[in-house]
């Protein structure tokens, strides 16, 4: 059987002028008066509310060096900057094009980003090594994928004599990455080559986002929201080029293998919407009224297609309290899970006592269940954001009610679970 190498760097490099006619979720919701910001949960631009999501996990202050690879126009580092200083800031792209409008976006805010033009896969070594945060947005898609591979072809030494084919039996037997069930499967051999490149560079914090062909859809949507997932890279044929769905399995495996810890779920994590009648009406109709409504159903689809994945790699040297337990980091991901889900009937009858009313409304208002991976409104579907009385004092987080906080709270540990970005697997 023929495989093919599917690539899209030559494209990129003399062809691409525009990404007018693709649609991303950074460019869809770049416009305020776009009709994807108006269902938001939170009216914010892409790359503010990835950095309000990045900064549970990621120490923004340490990051000495921030590399974003495939900028696009670049409207998500130009979000990130005009929220704080990075020392350093690089751009890679293979489009020369792309460069220049990035060029003229970000100019404006700062005078002193290295703009390279390259291929990421030829990026040296030594200019990672020094990065803090390297974000690959959207785009590990377009790097080379081999498709129509078989058991047969990975393990026969002699079919597997092109180098394309070498990469990917090296990349199979280095990180044990498990065969597809699929009579033949397809490999984003580059998307995995571009993660191994970081992971040897040992770049503590990587970030990245791309359709993925093992997409689902978070269990209070699935009556409104219809993903398949084929969990074979999938064909996605686009003006001049091709792209392709990512196996995020594969990549996870692959970062874990390195020693990282790995967070993945649908970029819905971040970007909050909010299921009003009117949004209910569209994702329930057999097919669109409007232009409009097409836009937000796809959308909001893409939200659940389109997968991220955060890995860290953090040292645990100075997180030690005298005592030998681990000191908090106030990063506030154990109150962002599940707040109101766990306030036990102790809690209520201890704030009755205190005559914290306040609190008791809140409670009473949020109506909060746990939905499987996060907190849903009983009374509409919303998606809620956490604990009610979290808040942020610059980096960190505080709360509002430390001293009468509930036990859940109380008792927790740092470290102590999967919860917790400190936790470690023994």
């Amino acid at each position: 059987m023929k495989i093919t190498v599917h690539s899209s760097s030559d494209y990129h490099r003399r062809e691409l002028t525009s990404l007018g006619w693709e649609t991303t979720l950074c460019n869809t919701l770049a416009d305020p008066q776009g009709p994807c910001r108006a269902v938001l949960g939170i009216d914010a631009a892409y790359g503010e509310l990835l950095d309000d999501y990045l900064r549970r996990y990621i120490p923004f202050p340490d990051i000495a060096h921030l590399v974003e690879v495939g900028g696009g126009y670049g409207w998500l580092m130009r979000d990130l900057l005009r929220r704080r200083h990075f020392p350093k800031v690089t751009m890679i792209d293979i489009s020369p094009n792309l460069l220049t409008v990035q060029k003229g976006t970000l100019e404006r805010i700062r005078g002193d980003i290295d703009f390279r033009e390259e291929d990421f896969l030829d990026t040296p070594h030594e200019l990672l090594r020094g990065a803090g945060l390297v974000i690959l947005n959207e785009n590990v898609g377009d790097y080379p994928t081999i498709t129509d591979i078989t058991v047969e072809i990975l393990e026969n030494h002699e079919a597997a004599s092109a180098p394309e084919l070498r990469a990917v039996r090296a990349l199979f037997h280095r990180y044990g990455l498990p065969v597809p069930e699929q009579p033949s499967f397809h490999v984003n051999v580059g998307a995995l080559l571009a993660l191994e490149k970081l992971c040897r560079a040992e770049v503590p914090y990587i970030f990245l986002s791309e359709h993925s062909c093992e997409a689902s859809v978070s269990i209070p949507y699935r009556d409104l929201i219809h993903v398949p997932a084929s969990n074979n890279p999938e064909c996605i044929i686009l003006k001049g080029h091709e792209e392709f769905t990512i196996r995020f399995s594969h990549l996870e495996k692959l970062a874990e293998s390195h020693g990282y810890r790995t967070i993945r779920g649908p970029v819905a994590d971040f970007i909050p919407f909010r299921i009003t009648p009117r949004v209910r009406a569209i994702l329930k109709a057999p097919s669109p009224w409007r232009d409009e409504d097409e836009i937000v159903r796809y959308f909001l689809e893409d939200l659940f297609k389109y997968e991220y994945l955060i890995l860290l790699k953090e040292s645990d040297t100075g997180y030690a309290q005298e005592g030998g337990d681990i000191a908090c980091r106030r990063c506030g991901k154990c109150c962002l899970a599940d707040f109101a889900a766990y306030v036990k009937d102790e809690d209520l009858e201890r704030w009755r006592r205190e005559g914290r009313r306040d609190i008791l409304a809140i409670i009473t208002r949020e109506h909060a269940i746990w939905a499987g991976d996060h907190l849903i409104s009983a009374a509409d579907g919303r998606y809620l954001h956490g604990c009610p009385f979290l808040t942020w004092e610059g980096e960190h987080t505080t709360c509002a009610i430390y001293e009468t906080r509930p036990a859940v709270c109380h008792n927790f540990k740092p470290a102590s679970a999967e919860i917790c970005p400190l936790w470690r697997p023994r």
